[in-house]
């Protein structure tokens, strides 16, 4: 039986590795036809580097890229390809360091930016892919060292 299930298993991962997917324009093919399903890129250490969930051949939910330690660097959105909703970074040790938002490939919404320790650095706004609203920048202590308000311009 043990041997059933590891042979299986290598099968299974045979098969994975084997996926063979290609990037044309944009679209992800598997054998010249839109690939749809989970996509994984490894790094040479046998890390995973990025999970894509891709649809008819373009990115669609959730995206995933790892550091080569296999901690998490960045999770996202796709939606027909494009940047969709919160889209979240971390620093190698884990900590949260960016968050952003996106709509339709474009920055909208607030965005923020932090150091290792927390502190918010850029608080920030935008609509369809323009600056807007106040932003906010403040020193590694947490002091407020500038403000400039996009909202007239």
């Amino acid at each position: 039986m043990k041997n059933l299930i590891l042979s299986i298993c290598i099968l299974i991962s045979g098969i994975t590795f084997s996926q063979n997917i290609t990037l044309v324009d944009g679209i992800y093919l598997q054998n010249e036809v839109a690939y749809t399903g989970k996509y994984i890129l490894y790094y040479e250490n046998g890390t995973v580097k990025e999970e894509l969930n891709i649809k008819d051949g373009k990115l669609n939910g959730v995206f995933t890229k790892n550091y080569e330690s296999g901690k998490k660097m960045e999770v996202g959105n796709y939606e027909n390809n494009l940047k969709f909703g919160l889209w979240t970074r971390y620093s190698q040790n884990g900590n949260l360091i960016a968050q952003a938002s996106y709509l339709n490939n474009k920055k909208d919404g607030n965005w923020f930016v932090y150091n290792e320790n927390g502190t918010k650095l850029f608080e920030m706004t935008y609509k369809d892919g323009e600056k807007t609203g106040v932003w906010k920048q403040w020193d590694e202590n947490g002091q407020l060292i500038k403000t400039t308000d996009y909202s007239s311009l």
